[in-house]
């Protein structure tokens, strides 16, 4: 029977990376680089999991983004409706001013949370800024509640913002990244392809010097694989896009 056994396909995106980082360092133990073979294998090994690291960290900021624009969306429907309400409110006063920022709100209507992200921030953007103007503002003091609610909606709108800077500093450096799970696959090839039975094969004929690498990298593919299996087991569902 092979010492280390081939890793599982069906690994997670972040599994895998987490896998070839353990990899790495135990291959970094030890200096390798009289081994023609192996040095580039290592080499590619770390290549990809770099490019893996970063496709994942934009995962990442994709689901903020999301994540954020659902608070700024609740933001906004918080406002049309607390707005509404004080427009049928039996108080001439309040019902005046809350007339006053109903037109301005009409101007963009609560559809503004189903535009694209960018088309989204503008209306948003623009819609704060007629709420700034002084007649405006003189409105929203007389009803109590909204001035805190476009607080909160403009906070949500400054967060969504936020994310999607770092989104797009990572895109200008690395706008031709390849797909997390292309990388995982990748990644997954070259160990299975080159280094499991080369490893194994070394293992036997230079004990001294591969063995106890072997055997560790033996025991992080296992590990990994009965993670896998747990999940397969339990039907928990793989919620990785990229």
């Amino acid at each position: 029977m092979a010492l280390i056994k081939k890793v599982s396909t069906s690994s997670r995106n972040g599994d895998t990376s987490a896998l070839l980082t353990l990899i790495l360092k135990a291959f970094a133990s030890n200096d390798w680089s009289a081994d023609l073979y192996l040095t580039p294998i290592i080499a590619k090994i770390s290549e990809t999991n770099t490019s893996l690291i970063e496709a994942l960290r934009r995962l990442k900021v994709y689901s903020q983004m999301a994540e954020k624009d659902f608070t700024r969306d609740m933001a906004i429907r918080a406002l049309f409706q607390l707005v509404e309400g004080y427009v049928y409110i039996p108080i001439p006063e309040m019902k005046e001013a809350a007339l006053v920022v109903e037109a301005v709100l009409e101007q963009y209507g609560m559809g503004i949370q189903n535009v694209d992200y960018a088309e989204e921030s503008a209306d948003i953007e623009s819609l704060l800024n007629d709420l700034a103007k002084p007649d405006v503002v003189t409105a929203i003091a007389k009803i109590q509640g909204v001035a805190e609610t476009i607080s909160a909606l403009a906070a949500s709108q400054k967060d969504f913002e936020n994310v999607v800077l770092q989104q797009a500093e990572g895109e200008s450096v690395k706008n031709d990244l390849v797909s997390a799970s292309q990388l995982k696959k990748n990644a997954i090839v070259e160990i299975n392809t080159n280094l499991v039975g080369y490893m194994n094969t070394m293992a036997k004929v230079n004990p001294a010097t591969y063995e106890a690498t072997a055997r560790i990298l033996a025991e992080l593919i296992d590990k990994n694989n009965e993670l896998v299996k747990r999940r397969y087991r339990t039907d928990e569902p793989d919620t990785e896009i990229v």
